[in-house]
């Protein structure tokens, strides 16, 4: 299902691509966690999607492109450290519209905590897109941890989403020739622009603007854990950076998307599959198509089910 555009729809660089959130697996978690402190306060507990997104598409009649918003962490520790079911190999979750990890040839990282980038070595093909700030913040962080805290309970704060094996592999995809900096606003493939969210979410987390045939959309990453903080402007209860940057980051997303909060993509809402064309795989994990470029088909298979967006 489309939405309305937003406003010219063929800039003088005509570029269109498909969106499929993906979750790969689920978490179950407080909702203040998410929505914040004083409006989800004492709420309990509620069950949240682990996403990364797909992006199939680039610059009409040119090289199709085909990238990933994040990827997931690899099935281990982490499964047991934190309340998470139904974990799936991106093979499996790829493949739910079409699509291999062999595909994939950029993964554009919104920040570097585990559920974001932990995944990455299980896309041979793909170069990563980092954040430099974010690369360089981390990097500061785990060293100023071990010289300066002696034991685990005082670096537990640090580390509650951060694996310190991250920046060894990222560092070997550096000497191979898969990491790529990013230095604030830069173009990475047509049409997919990286802005970055400097000292909000993490040091520097990053969202993307993806420009379509139906108008721009965010695939926003943890700047936005759920539509409710950038529609109630109210950051949510666990970040590792400035609310107050956060909130920033709300302003300018809005303002980029003339208010039309749907066309962000969040990190962890399930609300964003009552919002568009929705179904639930044999999993329990569901696949949202938000945007189809033009000439591309529907994924959802035949006799599925899907939910009805709010729009409809």
């Amino acid at each position: 299902m489309k939405l309305p555009p937003l406003f010219d729809v063929h800039p003088a660089r005509d570029t269109d691509y498909s969106i499929w959130p993906l979750a790969y697996c689920q978490s179950h978690m407080p909702y203040d966690f998410f929505g914040g402190a004083g409006l989800y306060s004492n709420k309990g507990i509620v069950t949240v999607p682990m996403i990364y997104t797909l992006l199939v598409g680039g610059e009409v009649g040119g090289k199709q492109h085909v990238a990933l918003v994040d990827c997931g962490f690899q099935k281990g520790d982490w499964l047991k450290r934190y309340s998470f079911s139904g974990w799936e190999d991106p093979k499996d979750v790829l493949g739910k519209v079409g699509f291999s990890p062999e595909d994939v040839e950029a993964i554009l990282v919104t920040h570097m905590h585990f559920d974001h980038i932990g995944n990455f070595r299980a896309f041979p093909n793909a170069k990563l897109y980092i954040q430099l700030d974010e690369y360089l913040g981390w990097s500061e962080a785990v060293c100023s941890a071990h010289q300066n805290m002696h034991s685990e309970e005082e670096r537990a704060w640090i580390l509650s989403s951060f694996d310190p094996e991250d920046l060894v592999h990222t560092a070997e995809g550096l000497a191979k020739g898969r990491l790529c900096f990013v230095r604030g606003e830069e173009e990475i493939l047509p049409g997919i622009t990286a802005h970055l969210a400097k000292d909000s979410h993490t040091f520097g987390t990053q969202f993307f603007m993806v420009r379509t045939h139906n108008g721009p959309f965010a695939v926003a990453g943890d700047t936005v854990y759920w539509y409710s903080n950038v529609e109630k402007m109210w950051p949510p209860g666990y970040n590792q950076g400035n609310a107050f940057n956060q909130i920033k980051t709300f302003l300018q997303m809005r303002d980029i998307l003339k208010n039309e909060t749907k066309r962000i993509i969040p990190g962890h809402d399930p609300v964003l599959w009552e919002r568009h064309l929705t179904w639930v795989t044999a999993s329990g994990n569901q696949v949202a198509e938000v945007n189809l470029r033009d000439g591309d088909k529907s994924r959802k298979p035949y006799g599925i089910p899907a939910f009805s967006p709010e729009s409809s």
